[in-house]
């Protein structure tokens, strides 16, 4: 039987509680690789248009700006039951992002191929905070980050097997790889039950539940969402032009870029559990303070190559810095939280999650649009660094003002 860990327990004590409370991780970093990446196949076939494409997609980031708050914030207020505070969220979102991923290889249009895109989304922004808040429910504050490296892990490992293994589902049978990725969520989701029965024993104090509007004055919460921002619109960025500035702006195959990718996923991968080892040594904000600035100078470096080359061997040491920094927001965030606002918690990080997809592909479109006679021999891709450097780098004294 699960037992809920208390202060004096270990890491390598609660390896198999972390192990079923991060499952469904992998099942919706496997669901929302396999939409977002195969997704637009499927859409342009019924749009003819990338742009249309483009905006059912960037609903994502709609979505986050939204409901994440709302499930997070709800599921701090609900009144007990039989399935605890977050579960109800989990249930209620699971069905609609399976829904959503099923619906589109069948649909016959591009009104119901929307719809399916952003059933998925509500579904997902529905599930997601409340899922992860189960962490702050059930963990010690010393084992936050410990957390967060396995989730880590297991979020690098659903990503990579998607991207590796949908394009030959879509080969055998278009819908394969949706069906596939709905499942998982679903067999992921259910591997919850245990957990959840844990989370009921737990006391919860409902006097503590907190606002949104109450968490939002406490200025800790506030700089933290500007700087998590920051961070997202970086990695944003790069995910969005990454691919393009390889063959674009360098000449090279899609082939080439993808090996680029891999190398930055193996990192992720890499970097999750040595972040957990750093943040036990050092403390979080030590630790995201210097790799915050190892990554951002090593981004705002990549615009003075001119080939692949050099930007190869930049790219797994600035890789793995962003890794580590990249694993630790959510314990952060749960850190600087005050008690009774850890579902407002978990949302605020995908409303500042949700700003940054939204404003840092448009911020590196625009610096590439503009920037073509400063970065001639890349056609102005180069300009692609600087800018989610330059957001990194800002984000840094933020993070250290943060008291945890």
């Amino acid at each position: 039987m699960l037992r809920a860990p208390g202060e004096d327990t270990a890491a390598r004590d609660i390896r198999p509680l972390l192990g079923l409370l991060g499952l469904p991780t992998f099942g919706l970093a496997f669901a929302l690789s396999t939409l977002t990446t195969y997704g637009p196949t499927l859409l342009l076939d019924q749009a003819h248009d990338p742009g249309v494409v483009g905006a059912i997609l960037g609903g994502e980031g709609a979505m986050a700006l939204a409901l994440p708050l709302v499930s997070g914030a709800l599921s701090d207020r609900i009144p007990p039951n039989a399935l605890g505070k977050r579960l109800p969220f989990v249930l209620l979102g699971a069905p609609m992002a399976l829904a959503g991923l099923v619906l589109l290889p069948l649909s016959l249009n591009l009104l119901v191929a929307g719809i399916a895109v952003g059933l998925f989304f509500v579904g997902y922004y529905l599930y997601y905070p409340p899922y992860r808040a189960l962490y702050a429910d059930l963990l010690p504050r010393h084992l936050y980050a410990r957390s967060q490296a396995s989730q880590g892990i297991l979020r690098g490992v659903g990503l990579g097997v998607a991207l590796l293994a949908g394009g030959f589902f879509l080969d055998l049978w278009t819908p394969l790889p949706f069906v596939v990725a709905g499942s998982l969520l679903l067999a992921t989701t259910l591997a919850l039950g245990p957990v959840a029965r844990l989370q009921r024993r737990v006391s919860q104090d409902s006097a503590l539940t907190m606002s949104v509007r109450e968490v939002l004055r406490s200025k800790g919460m506030r700089v933290f969402a500007v700087a998590n921002a920051l961070l997202e619109l970086g990695f944003a960025g790069l995910r969005s032009f990454i691919v393009l500035y390889v063959t674009k702006g360098l000449g090279h195959s899609t082939g080439v870029a993808s090996a680029v990718i891999g190398v930055v996923a193996v990192s992720y991968v890499i970097g999750a559990p040595v972040a957990s080892a750093l943040e036990k040594r050092f403390g979080i904000i030590h630790v995201m303070t210097w790799s915050g600035i190892l990554y951002g100078l090593g981004l705002t470096a990549g615009c003075l190559p001119t080939s692949l080359g050099p930007e190869l061997v930049l790219l797994p040491f600035v890789a793995l810095a962003g890794s580590v920094l990249l694993t630790l927001p959510q314990a952060l965030a749960f850190l600087v939280a005050p008690a009774g606002a850890e579902g407002v918690a978990a949302g605020l990080v995908d409303v500042s999650r949700g700003l940054g997809i939204v404003l840092g592909p448009l911020l590196v479109g625009w610096a590439v649009r503009f920037s073509g006679s400063l970065f001639s021999a890349t056609h102005g891709y180069a300009a692609l660094w600087p800018v989610i450097g330059i957001a990194t780098l800002v984000a840094v004294p933020l993070i250290r003002r943060l008291e945890v």
